[in-house]
């Protein structure tokens, strides 16, 4: 599976943040993985990542990249339980 590139106004400002697991910015089918694994104290964290290079530069790492949004759930003491994508 792919990610699914996210458009500007989906970016924001770029930086990772704390987002509550039923705010309406969490796509359904990630809102519906974390709750069936996260444990209190779990926290659900929305990141702004570039994916990798695409076309036929992308070997050499200068193809175009597109800016995706991992969803990673950590544990209470900051630890990665899983990270998810929207396909």
């Amino acid at each position: 599976m792919h990610p699914i590139p996210a458009i500007p106004e989906e970016v924001g400002d770029g930086e990772d943040r704390l987002v509550d697991v039923h705010s309406p910015e969490v796509p359904h089918s990630i809102r519906t993985q974390v709750l069936a694994m996260a444990q209190p104290g779990d926290q659900l964290w929305r990141c702004p990542r570039l994916s990798a290079p695409r076309g036929v530069l992308g070997i050499l790492g200068v193809g175009q990249r597109d800016v995706v949004i991992e969803w990673w759930l950590l544990d209470a003491q900051g630890e990665l339980i899983e990270a998810f994508w929207e396909v």
